[in-house]
Parts: structure tokens; C-alpha cells; sequence
């Protein structure tokens, strides 16, 4: 199988199509809001109408100028108009592109065998999803982004793809278990070190501080190293992105994961600190990956582009991805067979594993909520999950406004969306990014 690099990545899907759709210009300062509304069982509110919506920008009350309804109703899609709060919008029903959805494996932080249950119910879904009009394109994300299988709405071909070497090869080369090791190392040096060093960690002494300072800069060149791994992979999240906003009609990115840090390198210095609680030195300080997920947020809210994070790891996943620093055979975990280290210092270290592992879905649901998405996690029904994601996609509503704050300045518009029935969710794009006067 071969698979295709980052640059060209949607060559496939746009050969022989129409230009990809026309953007507002932005001096008009048009703001497109997808919206999705379900009630109290989860199922998608139909009927509502223009004047059911209140929209706020930054507090304010906007004047929604336009207003649809967008729905699939077998290949191709109809976006049926319902016209606006000045009926600018009305008419019939016309032909729509149907919705791309981008299937992204993030194989940077998740476990080869979580991947397992996913790709079983990713074939499931791909039985069940016949003649819909949707397209896939799937990817993997990690140390570089790979292209699995370009824009198709074959699902035979889609169910072969998952089972195909060459998918299956890249699945296997995840750094997950390679971070485990890593991890598991620092332990046992700290481990090492305290009994070379009693006083290590009690900070009584200076005798032992030379190791301390090389313990120190082992660390941060091993947070320094997975920075730049986070670092890379949202630069390739950011273009994946990019290349989805060129794509015509509705556009989905799936995101299946693991979870990922934004402060990359935070293992170390947890294990660190719990061994050496102590010391200034080995509290967390490492950098953060805010600036550059601010900019995919960026990307995704200005491009209408919904970001749907699926936790790969189900219900009771371990503290790490790959578990390393929970097996039984680790460092001072009892005989008696029970999950119990003993010590207030591997009960230290536990905490803080798990307080990590929570942390690492943090930029999930940062990518979801901001753009109007859901992260699904804390369930073994798969596959329930990733229909949900498809429900969203095939009814929601648009609704369009030009902003009252006409400053170019580039800072942050918080989006508020409301309905007049108190019963129903509402969930849409928390916001965008102003343009900038040049």
C-alpha cells in the first residue's frame, strides 16, 4: 500500500470537482454559525425556525441575516432554505455537496491496542452507513501525517482499507509504549538515586546535589524532546485542518486519540517531584502548547470546520496509554496482588499519573467545545459514538450574522447561541478570532 504525504493530501477528492465554495469577503465581517440542537434524549430537534434562535457576540445581541436548514436525504444532500429574519433566504430545496468527514488516528500518543477496538468499530459503522452521500478521508497523525485512504463513499472499500498492511503497519509504529518506556526509566533512576541518596529527599543535605542538577537536565532535555514532538503534531493538526476549509459543503474532522498533553514533558518532572517532593528544581516547569492550539482553533472556528475528539481508551483506561507504569512487574508494587504500591510516595506518584492522564484529554475537548463538536470518551460503545458524530452531520442549522463590532483588531468574539425552549442543547462554535486591519 502506498501512502501519500502531507503536501496534495486532498488532491484526490477535489480532481474533477466544482472550485471549492466562495468565501465571504472579509471586510463584509459575515460570521457563519453551524448550529446542531437535540432534546433530552439526544435526538436532533427539527421544525425550528429563525426567529427560535437569540445569538450574542461578546454579550451582544446579534441580527441573524440568514437562516437554513441543512439535512442529507440520501447521496448528494439537500440543504433545505428557511429563509432569515428578513426572509433573505427563502426558497426551495437545491442540491448541497455532501459532508466530508476526516477519520485522523492519532498515532503519536494512543495505544496500538486501543486502536483495535476502534478499526472493529469503524467496520461496523462503514456497514451500517450505506448510501448516505457522505465521504471519508482517512488519515494518521503522529510524526508525520499519512494519508490512508483518500475522499470515497465506498464502504467496501473503506472496510478493506481498515484491514490493509500497510494501515495496520502504520498503526503499530505509535510512540505511546516508547513514552512508557521512557517514563518507566526515570523511575527507576529516581528510584536509584534515593537509595544511593536518602537524603535526596528530604533536602537535608548538599552532598548529593551534583546528581541532583544531572537528574535535572536529564529531565529537561526528555520534556524538551516530547515538546517537540507536541509541537509537531499540532503544525500538522493546524495543516490538516487548513486543507479540510478548502474542501466544498460540510466538513467534520474526527479525531481518535488517546489524548494528548499541552504541557508535553509533564510524565517526567510528576514522577520527578513525587520522588523528590522536596526540591524546587523538579516542580513541573516545562513549556505549553496553548499558542499553537489557539492557532487550530483559529483555523477550524474560522473555517467552519467541526472537531469531534473519540477517546480510543474506553471505560477504566490506565493512567498512561500504554500502561507501562501500571504493570504489575514495576518497582515496588506489593506481592499480595492488589493495586496497591504502599508508600506515600508511589501513592504521590499515582496521583499525579492520574491527575496527567485526565490533563491529557484537555486538548480534545478544547477542540471540540471550540468548535461546536463533542468529546466522546468515558464509553465502550464505539460505535455508538461515531454514529452520533454522523447524526450531527446529516441535520443541523446555519445561521449567519455580521458582527456589530466592527474593529479589526484580531481578538477573540465569544459566540453564544440560545433557543427559546429551555428543554433542548444547543451546541455551536464558542467563538472566533476577528480579522486584522492591514
Amino acid at each position: 500500500m502506498r501512502f501519500v504525504g502531507f503536501i496534495g493530501i486532498f488532491a484526490g477528492l477535489l480532481l474533477g470537482q466544482q472550485e471549492p465554495e466562495a468565501r465571504i469577503r472579509t471586510e463584509v465581517r459575515q460570521v457563519l454559525v453551524p448550529v446542531v440542537v437535540t432534546d433530552a434524549k439526544g435526538h436532533h430537534a427539527t421544525g425550528l425556525k429563525a426567529e427560535d434562535f437569540t445569538v450574542l457576540e461578546d454579550g451582544v445581541r446579534q441580527e441573524v441575516r440568514s437562516f437554513s436548514i441543512e439535512a442529507e436525504a440520501g447521496a448528494g444532500g439537500v440543504v433545505r432554505a428557511a429563509g432569515g429574519a428578513s426572509g433573505s433566504a427563502g426558497g426551495g430545496g437545491s442540491k448541497a455537496q455532501a459532508r466530508t468527514y476526516v477519520i485522523c488516528f492519532d498515532t503519536l500518543h494512543s495505544s496500538f491496542a486501543n486502536f483495535g477496538h476502534v478499526r472493529q468499530a469503524m467496520e461496523k459503522l462503514f456497514q451500517k452507513d450505506n448510501g448516505t452521500g457522505a465521504q471519508y478521508v482517512m488519515v494518521s497523525l503522529g510524526r508525520q501525517l499519512r494519508v490512508v485512504q483518500t475522499a470515497t463513499s465506498d464502504q467496501k472499500l473503506l472496510q478493506a482499507r481498515l484491514h490493509d498492511k500497510g494501515f495496520l503497519d502504520v498503526l503499530r509504529g505509535v510512540d505511546a509504549e516508547a513514552m512508557a518506556v521512557e517514563v518507566n526509566a526515570t523511575k527507576t533512576r529516581l528510584e536509584q538515586y534515593c537509595k544511593r541518596c536518602p537524603c535526596g529527599a528530604t533536602a537535608r543535605g548538599a552532598a548529593c546535589y551534583p546528581e541532583r542538577q544531572e537528574l535535572r537536565q536529564q529531565l529537561t532535555m526528555q520534556a524538551s524532546r516530547t515538546s517537540m514532538l507536541g509541537v509537531g503534531f499540532l503544525e500538522g493538526l493546524k495543516g490538516l485542518l487548513n486543507e479540510l476549509g478548502n474542501v466544498a459543503g460540510g466538513r467534520t474532522l474526527v479525531l481518535i486519540s488517546d489524548g494528548f498533553s499541552l504541557t508535553p514533558g509533564a510524565e517526567f518532572f510528576a514522577v520527578a517531584s513525587a520522588f523528590l517532593p522536596n526540591y524546587a528544581e523538579f516542580a513541573f516547569s516545562t513549556e505549553n502548547l496553548n499558542p499553537q492550539m489557539e492557532e487550530a482553533l483559529a483555523i477550524a472556528t474560522k473555517r467552519d470546520i467541526r472537531v469531534y475528539g473519540v477517546d480510543s481508551r474506553g471505560l477504566g483506561s490506565p493512567s498512561f496509554a500504554a500502561g507501562g507504569l501500571s504493570d504489575a512487574g514495576s518497582s515496588g508494587m506489593s506481592q499480595n496482588g492488589a493495586r496497591n504500591r504502599g508508600g506515600s510516595m508511589m501513592t504521590e506518584m499515582d496521583r499525579k499519573q492520574n491527575s496527567l492522564a485526565f490533563l491529557n484529554g484537555a486538548g480534545m475537548a478544547q477542540l471540540a467545545s471550540a468548535t461546536g463538536g463533542i468529546y466522546l470518551r468515558d464509553s465502550n460503545d464505539l460505535l455508538g459514538e461515531l454514529q452520533q458524530v454522523l447524526a450531527d452531520g446529516r441535520e443541523f442549522y446555519v445561521l449567519s450574522y455580521i458582527s456589530s463590532n466592527t474593529a479589526e483588531d484580531g481578538k477573540y468574539r465569544k459566540i453564544g447561541v440560545a433557543v427559546r425552549d429551555p428543554k433542548l442543547t444547543v451546541r455551536a462554535k464558542e467563538g472566533y478570532w476577528a480579522e486584522v486591519s492591514h
